[in-house]
């Protein structure tokens, strides 16, 4: 029997297989804030004689694409106890999410693999990198030290430094194309499940929050930048110089996904810092018709209608023909019976496409997409946008 659990013993069954499954010894601590969050969540599981043996774990998300918000399944914990594995229930459950989902309006999934091979099988595709940057103290010894404005370090349980951190967030890192628009109980989770977790906010002359840095001390062998978040490069220094005030503490600072470009502008030699960069989460399309209806193409003068043949072994409403019109940056998307496709491609393909993985041209050559038409529009209406994402599930 597939369902969706809701009651507080059925998630603590989910936690127990995701424990089980990936070798995970929870605290008390861990126990409950999993348990705090399963009454936020999808929990979608295959159970046999009452008792839960397979799942699939969906984080209902807002997200930003290319500027628009919109809804997507934050897929986690996919699990089976070893008795049930090899019998198809994670197929069964993947079915009855989708459809569950794209009932409720659901556009997009993202999901962590375990295995890009196995996830494909889904229709999802690579689209994140995550980048690490590997700084040496003596490295960030060179930042000169902001002297304006001052640094708070905070706590969590501080509800008026929780504003500030989500309000910075906000008009920073969550504003980028791809990036989660964190739900509270999403926020807390983070803070309470991971410890360790440390924060300090930045401030100017005028008493303006202007910027924070979520960051780990670990042991005595490696400062980590876990979020930077500023809205100018006085923040950015000023964010900067709080690092550097540690470097006698620790002989290596790491950084994720931060911009490297900017940071290493604060330092006089960069040719020791390392960066390690590899493809991480994967998403797929649940909706198309419903995600080309929202997504904001070019504001050009010129009206647009192409056909558009998307395959999809997995979803069959986005298996087929869909007729696009576009005007003034705006597209109405309706699946059609006939049209002779101007564009062809898996849910896959289109999926790097939209949320900026590759361009359109980069897609044809790479024969990913197959072109028909006879002038290759759409990669006019399209702005490429390279997505980011500093959430992980």
């Amino acid at each position: 029997m597939i369902r969706r659990v809701t009651e507080r013993q059925e998630i603590e069954e989910t936690r127990q297989l995701a424990s089980y499954a990936f070798n995970a010894n929870h605290t008390d601590t861990q126990k409950e804030e999993f348990l705090i969050k399963g009454q936020f969540i999808d929990n979608y599981v295959e159970e046999i004689n009452g008792k839960v043996t397979s799942q699939v774990i969906n984080h209902p998300y807002e997200v930003m694409i290319n500027g628009q918000v919109m809804t997507s399944a934050g897929i986690v914990d996919v699990a089976s106890y070893p008795e049930r594995r090899g019998t198809g229930s994670i197929t069964r459950l993947f079915e009855y999410a989708f459809k569950d989902l794209y009932e409720r309006g659901t556009e997009l999934s993202y999901l962590a693999p375990f295995s890009q091979p196995f996830y494909r099988k889904f229709g999802y595709e690579m689209i994140f990198d995550i980048e690490e940057t590997y700084i040496p103290t003596h490295v960030i010894q060179q930042v000169k030290q902001e002297k304006k404005g001052y640094m708070e370090r905070v706590f969590w349980e501080d509800e008026e430094a929780q504003k500030i951190i989500k309000a910075l967030y906000r008009k920073t890192l969550g504003s980028q194309n791809g990036s989660l628009l964190r739900e509270d109980y999403w926020w807390d989770f983070e803070f309470n499940y991971f410890e360790g977790k440390r924060l300090a906010i930045a401030y100017d002359d005028n008493d303006v929050p202007c910027g924070y840095i979520n960051y780990s001390l670990i042991g005595f062998s490696e400062f980590k930048i876990n979020e930077l978040a500023y809205t100018n490069m006085f923040a950015l220094r000023k964010l900067m110089t709080f690092v550097s005030s540690h470097s006698g503490s620790f002989p290596m600072f790491v950084a994720k996904n931060i911009d490297v470009k900017m940071v290493s502008e604060l330092f006089t030699e960069t040719i020791e810092v390392r960066r390690k960069k590899q493809t991480d989460m994967m998403a797929r399309i649940l909706d198309f018709e419903r995600f080309i209806g929202k997504f904001k193409f070019r504001d050009v003068s010129t009206k647009y209608s192409l056909y558009l043949e998307v395959n999809d072994a997995n979803c069959p409403w986005n298996d087929g023909m869909f007729k696009v019109e576009i005007e003034n940056g705006q597209a109405n998307c309706q699946k059609v019976e006939e049209g002779k496709a101007d564009y062809s491609g898996t849910i896959q393909r289109w999926t790097q496409v939209f949320l900026g993985k590759h361009t359109v041209e980069e897609a044809i050559w790479a024969e990913f997409l197959e072109f028909n038409g006879e002038n290759e529009v759409l990669s006019d209406l399209i702005e490429p946008n390279t997505p980011h994402l500093y959430d992980h599930f």
